[in-house]
């Protein structure tokens, strides 16, 4: 049980560690919404879901995600369709 446990905490720390490996610019909102619009861009009927979003993007903390979401809207440019998916307005 305990060798689960650390396999577990070790994948962890991994994960942590190549988190801090990336650079400034490769952790940047901005770069982050590039890579947000263009899935958005490539979603069947541009329509997507935050949660796959969130896992295809590697983000650590949905906030970020969120934060993209609620100005992209805020400017009109999507719209939520349910608490998981927007659209293109």
């Amino acid at each position: 049980m305990f060798s689960n446990q650390g396999m577990m905490f070790n994948d962890y720390q991994l994960e942590q560690q190549s988190f801090r490996d990336l650079n400034r610019h490769e952790k940047s909102l901005g770069l982050l919404t590039e890579k947000f619009v263009q899935l958005l861009k490539e979603a069947p009927d541009g329509i997507l879901d935050l949660k796959m979003a969130a896992d295809f993007l590697a983000v650590r903390q949905k906030r970020r995600i969120y934060d993209i979401t609620n100005v992209l809207e805020g400017i009109g440019l999507i719209e939520k369709r349910t608490k998981n998916s927007i659209q293109w307005k």
